[in-house]
């Protein structure tokens, strides 16, 4: 099957078919986003697989990256409604049984910790990976108790988050500072060893709305939306874009716009359909038979990447996938994917 070759309006139609239920390029714009096969091609898009706080153990995880995924993420909540591990613990646990893969803590969510000690503990599982890692950091706020338990007040998460990031960059520069924020002082600091990467690990900035993607352009190596549709991102990237340029900025080629979509693989389009909305419903305590469609790509191989190929085309160049799947079935579901749906994946030019 050679989604490569098909026109445009194919794809289009797969797009239109996940968001709000018109979705257009706006006039004017180029069509610069889009992805080619052409001489103009930078890179392949990067496809990531994330595990939901769940115990893998060790021969699972390093059958990811033997399957040839680029990126592996894991989540973050400390106190939440249903078990889920933490998430620099379990990077470390897979950095020990992997070589090359990427590592991404997706999302730390960063008002909870002290700047100092989350520098310290990237600084280390970046040289521990060998400069695998990649921090993906938010603001939370969805789930307040987690807040009331860590003793940080709600309302100051965007100002901690912002504080946060100019402190670990302070600490990965390898300069002793001073730091005078509305949060955080800090006088004479340092900290050694220093991370593996020259500058400290690539940073991206998750969040949807506007003071994120202002963080993102601020800050960021990258932008990390999560629950969005492809018309949303589309939007969202020149908006980014253009909040970068808005102070100066021009952002890197190789910035991150990434994608977190959730798949449910059956044979059955409503079967792959109604696992998703068990699933999901559970994992965020909400009902979810009303946006499911919006928020995952669920039944048979050839439809799953037809939606999945719609955030390429809105401009995504890392795709992040979360199974939906029986615990039990975990490792056959994993194969199925990697098989089927993984290398047409890894077939996309972004340019």
């Amino acid at each position: 099957m050679k989604f490569l070759s098909r026109p445009l309006a194919r794809s289009f139609a797969g797009l239109l078919k996940i968001t709000f239920g018109v979705w257009s390029r706006p006039t004017g714009q180029a069509n610069s986003l889009l992805r080619v096969t052409n001489e103009n091609v930078m890179a392949t898009l990067q496809v990531g697989f994330h595990i939901d706080g769940d115990v893998w153990e060790p021969e699972q995880i390093a059958q990811v990256e033997e399957y040839g995924f680029d990126i592996l993420t894991t989540g973050e909540h400390i106190v939440f409604f249903r078990p889920i591990l933490d998430t620099i613990t379990v990077l470390a646990y897979a950095a020990a049984v992997t070589k090359k893969i990427k590592l991404i803590p997706s999302t730390l969510i960063l008002p909870l910790r002290h700047p100092t000690m989350i520098a310290k503990e990237l600084t280390s599982l970046d040289i521990l990976s060998k400069g695998r890692l990649i921090a993906s950091v938010g603001i939370g706020g969805d789930y307040p108790r987690e807040f009331h338990a860590c003793g940080v007040p709600l309302k100051e998460r965007g100002r901690r988050a912002n504080e946060g990031i100019e402190i670990m960059r302070k600490f990965w520069s390898g300069e002793r500072f001073d730091y005078d924020g509305q949060i955080f002082q800090l006088e004479g600091m340092d900290m050694l060893p220093g991370p593996y990467q020259t500058g400290g690990p690539p940073l991206w900035v998750c969040g949807r709305s506007d003071p994120a993607m202002k963080r993102a352009a601020k800050y960021g190596d990258g932008w990390q939306p999560y629950m969005y549709t492809a018309g949303q991102l589309y939007e969202s990237i020149h908006k980014v874009r253009g909040f970068a340029e808005d102070i100066g900025r021009e952002l890197a080629d190789d910035f991150a716009f990434t994608t977190f979509m959730y798949v449910s693989m059956h044979d059955d389009v409503r079967e792959g359909r109604n696992r998703a909305i068990q699933q999901l419903s559970y994992r965020f305590n909400m009902p979810f038979e009303k946006i499911v469609d919006k928020y995952c790509a669920y039944g048979p191989t050839e439809r799953i990447i037809e939606d999945l190929f719609t955030y390429v085309d809105a401009g995504t160049n890392n795709l992040i996938v979360a199974l939906i799947m029986p615990e039990e079935e975990r490792m056959d579901y994993l194969a199925k994917f990697s098989t089927d749906i993984l290398p047409e994946l890894q077939k996309m030019k972004i340019q």
